[in-house]
């Protein structure tokens, strides 16, 4: 993917207001995606612009596990071997991680390394394990075998053969730590997108920013568009990483109790304050299936979610309702909750 028109490939669509000519774009491949910035303003901001880039790319720094060196590298290399010192920031995003896992019973896991690699998510050349390969390799994830001493910010992973994975996690961070430097830096109304977690901050003149829900069956259309102002919004998908067997779709977002995919959503679009919330609860709330992920939302109204199914049945917050539009053909697929 490169440019602008990777934009159609991803998760979400941004649908610009309005050609204005002070809407401007840059794009940067960081952490194994386009990660793309579009602002309102004057090309003089290009200092800005690259230190918010500059954010993404410490996070990958410091949290890509197959970099030798990064702190995530060094924490899976010590497993089972007692605590290890890491940056404040990494500390966070894996105390982060541990609590939305608590807080989604489980379906959000940190810890997934081992699953990750035995599938060959990590590679370009996915395959599909045995049962009882993945029934070791799940012997070796869980929440519970993780301790984050946030005071000392040590990082301890309890049994030998352990790994940490923030895919689920951290490009939602560096999109919340290039958010605050844009701002810092004067900017006030941009997207920065990175692989389909958003940010959206203020809007273009005279219309606001629109953001498109992707079709999970054609990459190049989407199923409905809505305004978002000062909101982050993230989408996962059974078409994003995917291999066809026999028939089947294995797709990348494993089901941390069983170590196969998740079955019966396609997608799930999540709306919250920060894109480290919404990036992980996008993965946590597909992993729960549609009736569980309702529940959730609805214990938790300060977030907010799009769920499509294997039927292509639509089931969205009811605080969206007048806000969506919706394409035709999805107009009487779509519920409230």
């Amino acid at each position: 993917m490169g440019g602008v028109a990777s934009l159609l490939s991803l998760a979400l669509l941004i649908l610009l207001a309005c050609s204005h000519p002070q809407i401007l774009h840059k794009g940067q491949w960081i952490m194994g995606t386009v990660v793309e910035i579009t602002w309102i303003g004057s090309p003089d901001a290009e200092g800005t612009i690259e230190s918010a880039f500059d954010m993404v790319k410490s996070v990958d720094a410091a949290m890509n596990p197959d970099k030798p060196g990064s702190e995530l590298y060094r924490v899976n290399a010590h497993a089972g071997k007692g605590g290890i010192p890491v940056s404040p920031m990494s500390c966070r995003v894996i105390q982060e991680g541990l609590r939305i896992g608590h807080e989604t019973g489980g379906a959000f896991d940190i810890a997934m390394g081992p699953l990750i690699r035995l599938w060959g998510w990590d590679t370009k050349t996915p395959r599909l394990p045995s049962r009882e390969a993945i029934t070791r390799a799940l012997a070796k994830t869980g929440l519970d075998k993780v301790t984050c001493d946030p005071t000392n910010h040590r990082i301890t992973l309890k049994e030998s053969g352990m790994s940490l994975d923030l895919g689920g996690i951290a490009k939602g961070f560096a999109v919340d730590l290039a958010t605050k430097r844009l701002r810092k830096g004067g900017i006030a109304n941009f997207i920065i997108n990175a692989g389909g977690d958003l940010y959206v901050s203020g809007n273009p003149p005279g219309r606001p920013w629109r953001i498109g829900i992707q079709d999970p069956d054609n990459p190049r259309a989407i199923i409905a568009s809505l305004p978002l102002k000062n909101r982050a919004i993230a989408t996962s998908g059974d078409y994003e990483n995917y291999f066809m067997k026999d028939n089947v779709r294995y797709h990348h977002l494993l089901d941390p109790t069983t170590g196969f995919p998740a079955r019966g959503l396609r997608s799930v679009s999540v709306l919250a304050k920060t894109t480290m919330d919404a990036d992980a609860l996008a993965t946590a709330l597909f992993v729960m299936g549609k009736k569980r992920a309702i529940r959730w939302l609805q214990a938790h109204p300060d977030t907010e979610g799009i769920l499509v199914d294997s039927r292509l049945r639509v089931d969205a917050s009811s605080s969206l309702k007048g806000l969506i539009k919706w394409k035709k053909r999805f107009k009487k697929r779509v519920s409230y909750f």
